[in-house]
């Protein structure tokens, strides 16, 4: 083997380390104690954050159309009629607001998913994460359903029923 191959200056010979230079060398140089931005565990570390930072945004949204029916309409309506304000006016300024937050909350999940894209560096996010997204996207949706369907029964009583069991699909 040429010398100049190894990196050995010409006329002298390689040695190896000594007796427990092997100690040494593992003692003295470390792991890095956070994993590189780009490996894979930062990416899933930075996913749940944003996960997390976004589970506590989305919270009173949530809670804004938990149980929402065309109870709580009326009893808008009949809090206002108590005070001598307008009724119809009182479920109007509810129904809007309701909107805004959904507006809001989609906008959010939006956002979210743009996070989420960014943070994953060109990879394709992790099964967990797009469930995550999935999952709020549906939420949304049935919040949106719930206010739909409250202010249908509210203004105009029962809905039809849905389409019965028996059908094959």
């Amino acid at each position: 083997m040429n010398p100049s191959s190894t990196g050995a200056r010409p006329g002298r010979a390689r040695r190896a380390l000594g007796p427990g230079a092997d100690r040494v060398l593992a003692d003295t140089v470390r792991a890095p104690r956070t994993p590189p931005p780009w490996s894979p565990a930062a990416v899933d570390a930075t996913l749940r954050t944003l996960l997390e930072e976004f589970e506590q945004r989305a919270e009173p949204w949530r809670d804004a159309f938990e149980g929402l029916d065309e109870d709580v309409l009326a009893e808008a309506a009949i809090e206002a009629r108590s005070f001598g304000a307008d009724p119809a006016g009182a479920v109007d300024e509810l129904v809007r607001g309701l909107l805004g937050q959904l507006d809001h909350w989609q906008h959010a999940i939006g956002d979210l998913g743009r996070r989420l894209t960014a943070a994953a560096q060109d990879r394709p996010l992790p099964g967990w994460a797009a469930d995550a997204g999935r999952t709020e996207d549906v939420r949304w949706r049935q919040a949106r359903q719930a206010l739909i369907e409250a202010v249908a029964r509210h203004h105009h009583g029962t809905l039809p029923t849905g389409p019965p069991d028996d059908r094959p699909w």
